[in-house]
């Protein structure tokens, strides 16, 4: 007599959760008259077929086939088994190699021709389905309900599905959120302001600025969601599952498949406000922010906080000029670097160390000297790194694709597949950077006299753009600037006391060589990379 096991699954809490328990019953029937010993049972409960992962019971059944248990797999139907075509032969193929039958209730014994038939079938089933999901949706919108997740200022109305109420001491912060944002305050101080105040925010401990601001392509974030106006738009993004491990990831979706309807009962702020924040985020550079220049000052982008990296900001002018300000410090005070500083300042000193760099090639002629030491150096560690570090991706990614082929086996549980793969695929990419960065250093480095002079030039025409307040520098003069100078950090110092700027530059303008990276400090010379960053 042949060993059996039995498999059953339903897909969503939704559905009866006896089925596991109805499905069972007919198998057990359908082995008994196939004259089989049924020897386990294993189920899965609200869990969909669109994926092998995710599914312990399946997991546990095909460990079950790797160790010889039975020799047939009873099930209702191939649709219960996996929804997927791939993930559906795969499996058969499988059982088929360990000489497992799968015999279902409604079928009998599956051949590669009624696999192949059944995958089709139940895909085209799962992907109908979830046609009559977002229809469903669809409806729900329309109907001024809301069919997404719950937005800051709102809650859900007990016992009405789909419905929202404005919750009055959230509305509060936001139209007050609009109300500055419209007034001219960054997004980056309004989050200061409220974590001042310990206004609780909409997840975590604290406010920043990507809470209020958003996602311009996605349409989120406080500032740019309709809800606030009195519309719901649905649909401006799309979930679906990476085959490569079953999680569900998010894509935009185009403007013309998006549903919009109205929803008076839940404006916070009125149409005007809301238009004017708006008008104003396109006229800061709108879904395409982040590519838009932010600001026409020869160091806007370059300045670092010394404390803790991060961006330096506007805040303002006083008497003696405009000022900066570390951006961590104002958007969370997470940074202990809270002194201003006077950004024509920095702009003057930067210039002038520059100037004093290159009055003279023979320190351009003697960084080229050192420079070119150290690469003799680097180029043997260099060459060594990248081949361990080659070795050991390829070592993480070996690592990765057995247990991603144990998982579609169900040699291991899903859990278990997540605690190894974690630290390979970490491990990868630690490699995958080293060897980004330990590229093999050029030969032969030989300066360009002409680009000397005429960096020589354009810095002259910067220190006349500085002492000439608030000029601004032309693309043909700011871009060779901007082909040295990487970075300018200014260190944390107490008022009153002198300003401490270094200055990170590329010196791939000058000579002929790949990116490389140097340091400079202001008022103390142009220091060769041997002493770097």
């Amino acid at each position: 007599m042949s060993r059996a096991v039995i498999y059953a699954r339903y897909s969503t809490d939704l559905q009866n959760d006896q089925s596991v328990e109805d499905q069972t019953r007919l198998c057990r029937a359908h082995a008994e008259r196939l004259g089989l010993l049924v020897v386990g049972e294993f189920h899965d409960r609200a869990k969909s077929g669109a994926s092998m992962f995710g599914r312990p019971g399946l997991s546990n059944l095909m460990q079950a086939a790797e160790r010889d248990e039975f020799e047939v797999l009873v099930s209702e139907a191939p649709d219960r088994i996996s929804r997927d075509i791939a993930d559906l032969a795969h499996i058969h193929k499988m059982l088929k190699f360990r000489g497992i039958e799968m015999n279902c209730v409604n079928g009998g014994a599956m051949d590669t021709v009624q696999i192949g038939m059944y995958g089709v079938i139940g895909q085209m089933q799962r992907e109908e389905g979830a046609k009559k999901v977002k229809r469903g949706m669809a409806g729900v919108v329309r109907s001024g309900r809301n069919a997404g997740g719950k937005a800051y200022g709102y809650r859900p109305v007990i016992g009405k599905k789909g419905e929202l109420e404005i919750v009055d001491e959230e509305a509060v912060v936001v139209r007050r959120i609009f109300n500055l944002y419209a007034g001219g305050v960054a997004p980056r101080s309004i989050a200061a302001i409220l974590n001042r105040e310990n206004v609780p925010a909409p997840r975590g401990d604290r406010w920043n600025a990507s809470t209020i601001n958003g996602n311009g392509q996605r349409g989120n974030g406080i500032l740019r969601n309709p809800i606030y106006a009195g519309r719901i738009v649905w649909n401006r993004v799309r979930m679906i599952k990476d085959p490569s491990t079953g999680r569900r990831i998010s894509r935009v979706n185009p403007e013309s498949e998006h549903e919009e309807v109205s929803a008076p009962h839940l404006q916070i702020v009125n149409e005007d406000l809301f238009q004017a924040v708006q008008q104003r985020k396109e006229a800061t550079g709108g879904a395409d922010r982040a590519k838009a220049p932010r600001s026409k000052r020869i160091l806007s982008g370059l300045l670092r906080c010394g404390a803790c990296g991060g961006g330096m900001a506007l805040v303002g002018p006083d008497r003696s000029g405009n000022r900066i300000q570390c951006s961590t410090f104002r958007e969370s005070g997470s940074c202990g670097n809270g002194r201003r500083y006077y950004v024509e300042r920095i702009e003057t000193e930067v210039v002038d160390s520059l100037r004093r760099q290159f009055a003279d090639t023979s320190i351009i002629e003697a960084y080229v000297e050192a420079y070119q030491a150290e690469q003799k150096r680097l180029r043997g560690d260099a060459q060594r790194a990248r081949a361990n570090a080659q070795r050991a991706m390829q070592d993480a990614r070996d690592g990765i694709t057995k247990i991603v082929e144990k998982i579609s086996k169900g040699l291991i549980e899903d859990e278990e597949a997540a605690a190894l793969l974690a630290p390979l695929r970490a491990e990868r990419d630690r490699q995958k950077a080293i060897l980004e960065t330990t590229e093999e250093p050029p030969n032969v480095i030989e300066i360009q006299p002409k680009a000397v002079k005429r960096f020589r030039e354009n810095i002259e025409s910067l220190a006349q753009i500085v002492r000439e307040r608030d000029g601004e520098p032309s693309p043909e003069i700011a871009a060779p600037f901007r082909q040295l100078v990487a970075a300018v950090v200014v260190n944390p110092t107490e008022k009153g006391q002198p300003y401490e700027i270094n200055i990170k530059g590329y010196l791939s303008s000058l000579i002929d060589s790949e990116l490389s990276v140097i340091k400079l400090v202001a008022e103390e010379g142009f220091e060769p990379p041997t002493q770097g960053l």
